[in-house]
């Protein structure tokens, strides 16, 4: 595709060259013909710059990652990229500009390169770029474009290609060693609010019970079976696990920056791998302008399956938290422990938070401070945290990621 970068400029090579015609018709002389033949090459050469080959231009985008067809990072990662260029065609090419568009699916932000390179001779190029650093949320590159322009700069030419690329990009995870919450179940803090489902057995005998159909050989208790002459199966004891289940605040008025949502789902990510990792039962809420519950119903809830629910999460909720923790009473069972992440200081969430314990649920808080705290919030903020500690929950609050395994009692991997 050929354009004009400046309208103006077509009139005056149109008057140039009726003037330049008349000048050679009625002046004559060698003088008028030698002009008249520079402005007959000059157009001759702008028009040929319309079959430059660049309307053809080929290419392929490589990721430091290898080259395939997506690539995953974590927030706050830069995105190096090559791009190789082939132009076909033989007219000759000055130098090409680049200029490539990086988009975000969600929230509809856009990043714009360009660059430029000189073709050698095969008519070939290449250009490297590294992206800004990557909020979290899946991204995809656009059309790549390619322009040219003659050496007047009158004309440009124009040429792109289209080479798919997905990019996914997690949340910031920090790996951590443990959490305070845990040590507090291996003392038997939770054991009184355990369901057997989710607890697995050991292989400490605890007793035999009556043959069920579907129990391994292995499990048949022969002893007990020869002396009563009925099948008998052991009992074996059962590991204390509790059941972990993380509840997302989504309220878009809970949060007063941007940054603090998204230190609440890289916190959400964090205490998420540490307890899968851990063997631990889990589940997860997270309600915004579309509700997700995994685990409800006691359910498996697969880590994948989560993560990539925090890829595309925003705060573009409605409900307040208290509300939520209404509808997570009514949809997990008793004995569980809720741990909320949330910006809000919210007294409605206090009483909710205390109805779940009328229920066999433990409540802890993950609070996610603002780094400029005004003072008034920060009362509030002390408040929600004696309240915490009168009622013997897990109350920790942060304000920076790095900050995560110090105010849970640990340290870092």
């Amino acid at each position: 595709m050929t354009r004009l970068l400046f309208p103006r400029a077509w009139w005056l090579s149109v008057v140039l060259y009726v003037t330049v015609t008349c000048y050679l018709l009625f002046q004559g002389g060698k003088t008028s013909l030698m002009l008249f033949m520079i402005i007959n090459a000059l157009a001759v050469y702008l028009m040929l710059g319309r079959w430059s080959g660049i309307g053809g231009v080929q290419g392929s985008r490589l990721l430091d990652t290898g080259t395939g067809s997506s690539a995953v990072l974590t927030a706050g990662m830069r995105l190096h990229v090559k791009l190789r260029m082939q132009i076909p065609g033989l007219w000759p090419l000055p130098y090409i500009i680049v200029r490539e568009k990086l988009v975000r699916s969600t929230g509809g932000e856009s990043q714009l390169y360009e660059m430029s390179f000189v073709p050698d001779y095969r008519r070939r190029g290449e250009v490297h770029f590294e992206t800004a650093p990557l909020r979290r949320g899946r991204y995809q590159f656009q059309t790549t474009d390619c322009s040219t322009r003659d050496i007047f700069g009158l004309f440009e030419h124009r040429g792109s290609f289209f080479q798919p690329l997905h990019i996914q990009v997690l949340p910031r995870i920090i790996e951590l060693r443990d959490w305070r919450l845990f040590r507090r179940s291996q003392r038997g803090v939770f054991q009184h609010t355990l369901t057997s489902l989710w607890a697995r057995e050991t292989t400490q005998i605890d007793g035999v019970r009556e043959y069920i159909h579907g129990d391994r050989l292995s499990r048949i208790h022969w002893n007990a079976t020869a002396k009563t002459g009925q099948w008998k199966s052991k009992e074996f004891e059962r590991e204390a696990l509790p059941r972990v289940v993380f509840v997302l605040d989504r309220n878009e008025s809970s949060y007063l920056v941007m940054d603090q949502f998204e230190l609440a789902v890289s916190v959400a990510a964090s205490l998420l791998e540490l307890t899968i990792s851990r063997g631990m039962p889990i589940g997860f809420v997270s309600s915004g302008e579309s509700a997700y519950w995994f685990g409800e119903g006691r359910t498996p809830v697969s880590r994948d399956e989560v993560l990539q629910h925090l890829v595309d999460v925003e705060s573009d909720g409605k409900l307040i938290l208290s509300e939520v923790l209404g509808q997570v009473a009514e949809r997990y069972e008793p004995g569980i422990h809720i741990v909320v992440i949330s910006s809000s200081t919210d007294g409605q969430s206090i009483k909710a938070m205390s109805a779940l314990e009328g229920k066999r649920m433990v409540p802890s808080v993950i609070h996610i401070s603002n780094k400029h705290v005004v003072a008034d919030e920060e009362a509030k903020l002390h408040q929600w945290q004696r309240l915490c500690q009168s009622k013997q929950w897990e109350f920790c609050s942060l304000s920076q990621l790095d900050h995560l395994p110090q105010v849970l009692g640990v340290v870092s991997a």
